[in-house]
């Protein structure tokens, strides 16, 4: 795995802060205003890749030795262990000192730092590839074992296991070179940097980051092969590919693998058989090492090899004599394991050639649980599990321990392939047929298997603030947010989101490059489960109303509730510029364009002072609100009284009219019958006289 790049030039920040603000120009990155990081002054006798090492200077004491350790932004360090670590006050234990994220000028985005102190003395061994001197039995024993296992002791005594031991993170105490100095266990994931070499045989056959924080037993395989590399002088298997050094181990057991044909005294062999164990029944624990260091002497256990077919089972070319090497093989070659298990050729094999009547009926238990209508993904599955029930779970290319499955998908969580992998795994309960599978279960399984099962709960729910996204987060606290808006960024706590926003806002100045939505199903996700306060009810509001002005004012309700309970003092002006933005349209909703413009001009005066909520005080003001709807509400009724006025002052005019017109005929007839009847009258005068 690549290394991050090293600044050559000048260092600084984008935007002008890191940890609370530096200047932007050149100079060192400042770390909670106590620790100067010099990019410009590298330290590769000191790296551990991928992270790279720089010098550090406290700013009140110049004179103690310090660097740093720039950790790779994808790979996330085990920043939840720092402070029990630091709490294991150890001589021989290298010391973490504190940590940081700082804009790192050569890759143009922010990198956690891990500040430590530097050992006086050199490598023990400059690479694994390297040879060395071989020590005697006395001082391994003395300035190796001695110490390491009181340190493991403290640190396992805090639930806290190394997993970093390997010949290339030992340093002399100081240039006597009397005493050795563990190296780090912060700067990546458990196991995610370690060759299968150092893994128990469980975990090397697991992706490396599905292999779990692991346990005691994962410390103790690993400080045997130290003991090997410094009694010999040479790594064992050095050069060689992490598929090779595993092929070797299946073949003959680790120790064998290991230790070869090196000379290996009685007295020495005794803790390197037990250390190198490959059944987990028999490996040494600590205790049983304290006891032989403290002079229990016991013959050498012979290594237990599993059983061995009496005629190899034929596959992709090659025989294969155990049923933990062909469960190997058929998860290397995932398409063509399901010939032999349906055409039956893996059972006669079983029954006839291994002869091993557990696996047997392991896998017709295994086969039994498919249907007919089933995926022949879980077929494989399942009969990998039975064939190796210690091993990891495998599907296709997933493959994790079980209290890996969590840490695989959340270092890729971004992968489209790994994420539907991971809940295939779950649907199709591969993790509980894994325990019905086991002979015995440690407490920490059983604790991972019922996360897991939780995990399908979240799962299934498709809502803002659940899904796989939740999940990933749920099942690694270490796991930085993974939204796109913060691509650039790096969110270790939830005390670093809105400081993440605030750079994000600086960056993009104009509105048209701002975000239409700060809350995404990653940030969703992240603020469920980092965030102890409820939230739901803004999520959902998010989901339902979309950008609306509800939606909206949602949005930067769940922020303003971060700012007011995390950051009582802190302002962020960009922030609140750009959720002035996004706040905006909402003010459409106010009917009066005078009210329209009070809002807009209070708004973006708010916006300036850093509070999300005064924002919100503005546009969410209910008695404005309430006051615009009143005079809305009175200005229609005013309007519909005028308007139904001027209807009937237009009707009464129009009836006056038509009034007139039959008023006037009626008038018109009776004058006409009055003029006939007068004229009639004068008719009939004249007649009479």
């Amino acid at each position: 795995m690549a290394a991050l790049k090293v600044s050559g030039g000048e260092a600084g920040t984008e935007d002008g802060e890191v940890e609370g603000g530096v200047p932007s120009g050149g100079g060192p990155l400042l770390i909670k205003d106590r620790y100067e990081v010099h990019p410009d002054q590298p330290i590769p006798e000191l790296d551990n890749p991928p992270a790279v090492a720089v010098r550090v200077t406290h700013v009140r004491d110049s004179d103690r030795a310090l660097y740093g350790l720039v950790c790779d932004p994808k790979l996330p360090p085990r920043l939840d262990i720092v402070s029990s670590v630091h709490r294991v006050d150890h001589r021989n234990l290298q010391r973490v000192v504190d940590w940081g994220v700082v804009d790192w000028p050569a890759e143009q985005r922010r990198c956690p730092v891990v500040v430590m102190e530097r050992p006086a003395g050199r490598r023990v061994f400059k690479a694994l590839t390297a040879e060395i001197a071989p020590m005697t039995e006395e001082r391994v024993t003395r300035i190796f074992l001695t110490p390491i296992v009181n340190i493991l002791r403290d640190m396992h005594a805090l639930g806290v296991y190394h997993r970093n031991i390997r010949p290339d993170n030992l340093f002399y105490f100081d240039s006597d070179e009397r005493e050795l100095y563990i190296g780090e266990c912060f700067s990546a994931q458990p196991g995610t940097n370690q060759p299968a070499l150092f893994e128990t045989m469980e975990c090397g056959l697991a992706a490396p980051a599905g292999r779990g924080e692991g346990s005691a037993e994962h410390d103790l395989f690993a400080v045997g092969v130290a003991v090997v590399a410094l009694l010999t002088g040479k790594t064992p298997l050095a050069g060689l590919s992490d598929e090779d050094v595993m092929a070797r181990r299946l073949n003959v057991g680790s120790y064998a693998a290991l230790v070869q044909n090196q000379r290996i005294s009685l007295t020495m062999m005794e803790p390197l058989r037990g250390l190198l164990n490959d059944d987990p029944k028999e490996r040494w624990t600590l205790e049983d090492l304290s006891m032989w260091l403290n002079g229990r002497r016991l013959s050498p256990k012979q290594q237990v090899m599993p059983t061995k077919a009496s005629r190899g089972f034929t596959f992709g070319g090659r025989d294969y004599f155990t049923a933990r090497e062909l469960a190997h093989a058929l998860h290397r070659n995932w398409d063509a394991a399901a010939a032999p298990i349906r055409d039956g050729s893996l059972d006669t094999w079983l029954r006839r050639s291994l002869s091993e009547d557990d696996r047997v009926e392991a896998v017709n238990e295994a086969k039994s649980g498919v249907g007919e209508g089933d995926d022949v993904d879980k077929l494989v599955a399942r009969v990998l599990i039975a064939l190796d029930p210690e091993g990891p779970i495998r599907l296709r290319d997933f493959a994790a321990t079980i209290e890996g499955v969590g840490s695989l998908i959340g270092l890729h969580a971004q992968d489209g392939q790994a994420r539907n992998l991971f809940a295939k795994t779950i649907q199709l309960g591969l993790g509980q047929f894994w325990l019905e599978q086991q002979r015995k279960v440690e407490p920490n399984q059983l604790r991972f298997l019922t996360r897991l099962d939780k995990s399908k709960m979240v799962m299934n729910q498709s809502g803002l603030g659940f899904g796989v996204e939740r999940v990933a987060y749920d099942l690694n606290p270490n796991l930085p947010c993974q939204s796109p808006l913060f691509e650039r960024d790096y969110i270790a706590t939830i005390e670093h989101l809105l400081p993440a926003f605030e750079r994000l806002a600086k960056r993009r100045g104009g509105a048209e490059e701002r975000p239409r939505r700060l809350i995404d199903r990653d940030v969703a996700a992240y603020v469920m489960v980092h965030y102890k306060r409820p939230s739901g009810s803004e999520l959902r509001d998010i989901e339902r109303e979309g950008d609306e002005p509800a939606g909206r004012i949602a949005q930067i309700r769940l922020l303003a509730n971060i700012q007011d309970y995390l950051h009582k003092k802190g302002e962020f002006p960009a922030l609140c510029a750009m959720a002035a933005t996004i706040l905006e349209p909402s003010i459409e909703r106010f009917h009066s364009r005078q009210r329209r413009k009070k809002v807009t001009d209070r708004l973006r005066k708010a916006a300036k002072g850093g509070r999300l909520s005064d924002l919100l005080e503005v546009v969410d003001d209910q008695s404005e609100v309430k006051a615009d709807a009143n005079n809305f509400a009175g200005a229609v009724r005013d309007y519909s009284q005028s308007v139904e006025q001027t209807i009937a002052a237009k009707r009464d005019i129009k009836n006056r009219q038509q009034l007139a017109r039959e008023i006037g005929g009626q008038l018109a007839s009776t004058f006409s019958a009055l003029g006939a009847t007068v004229s009639a009258l004068i008719t009939f005068i004249v007649w009479w006289f």
